[in-house]
């Protein structure tokens, strides 16, 4: 089968629905997304119908539903209300609810063999979950719980998981990474990115943060996203940046900038591009991870909160203010 044709790329399906869909994930070898939406409720979609649609299924949590996970059939959504809740999706019915940590859980990543879920919190925690229990393995620690020079309250914006399940990063407000061994919760790097630091005005952090990472196929580096900072001066909107490290060492390697700040990313396991969405009005933008360059970019589009790619990667799925879109990559 031929390679998907960058130069093709083009939205094929559009769902509209009111409010901000979340996250989203994908069921494997099927076109059925699941959504998480501010109305604390989680929808599904199944894009293979002639006029897809949004529609309610599950209801349990008490706010935004901020992330999802796929454990074989059971979905796992985490939320503002800090909950953690295991649904079986062939049932339609709710497994468990853990009272997973103290704050607001923005972001949660499942191991590759579904085994092991991370999750992030405002509680400046990474904690490392069994997967099918729900039983909590242990607890990793190691950012500030404030913002070091501007003394604001720290946050951890985004986490991944290695493609081998051996380590887990996460990245804070103050644009510092750390990453641990899944399997000892023993520190094995941590690293700074400082073009990733706001800059403090009035007390308010402003918002450059690194809002997304993804590992490389071979687990060796690891890729930054978010919105650079600005020099000196505060500014809402800003230049969307990626930046690839060897983690390890905490050496860049990488640098790619292009419109709007970078929300969600996408490292194809077998190709040599990225994909990063935009959390402003503007395009999608693949990415050359070996050079840096922009090898393609979409029409500008929805903020974008979330997105989902299939198995042969030639067709993915975006979610975000109003609107879930189905984009598909001809050969």
């Amino acid at each position: 089968m031929p390679p998907p044709n960058l130069d093709r790329v083009r939205i094929s399906k559009t769902v509209i629905h009111a409010g901000d869909f979340l996250s989203v994930v994908r069921e494997p070898n099927s076109e059925r997304v699941w959504l998480g939406h501010a109305d604390a409720k989680i929808y599904t979609i199944d894009f293979a119908a002639e006029r897809p649609a949004a529609t309610a299924v599950f209801e349990g949590h008490e706010s935004y539903v901020s992330s999802l996970g796929l454990v074989g059939n059971t979905l796992v959504s985490a939320s503002w209300d800090r909950k953690l809740i295991w649904w079986d999706l062939q049932n339609r019915r709710m497994v468990r609810t853990v009272e997973a940590h103290d704050r607001w859980i923005r972001q949660l990543a499942v191991n590759s063999a579904q085994t092991m879920i991370a999750t992030i919190s405002d509680d400046m925690t990474c904690k490392l979950w069994d997967a099918r229990s729900g039983r909590l393995i242990r607890t990793l620690t190691g950012f500030d719980a404030r913002v070091p020079r501007y003394d604001n309250p720290n946050k951890i914006f985004s986490c991944v998981i290695s493609p081998d399940g051996r380590h887990v990063a996460a990245a804070d407000d103050a644009a510092r990474v750390i990453v641990w061994e899944t399997e000892s919760g023993r520190e094995a790097a941590r690293f700074e990115a400082p073009s990733y630091l706001g800059i403090s005005q009035g007390g308010y952090l402003s918002a450059a943060r690194i809002c997304c990472m993804a590992f490389s196929p071979d687990g060796r580096s690891l890729a930054l996203a978010g919105k650079e900072r600005a020099g000196e001066l505060f500014v809402i909107s800003g230049p969307g940046l990626v930046q690839i490290f060897d983690w390890q060492s905490g050496r860049k390697t990488y640098e790619q900038k292009a419109s709007g700040q970078f929300e969600s990313i996408y490292w194809h396991p077998q190709s040599s591009w990225i994909l990063v969405a935009p959390f402003a009005n503007g395009p999608l933008c693949f990415l050359d991870s070996a050079t840096p360059r922009v090898m393609k970019e979409s029409p500008a589009t929805i903020p974008t909160y979330d997105l989902a790619v299939n198995e042969a990667a030639d067709a993915f799925y975006t979610v975000g203010s109003g609107k879930a879109l189905k984009w598909e990559i001809p050969a």
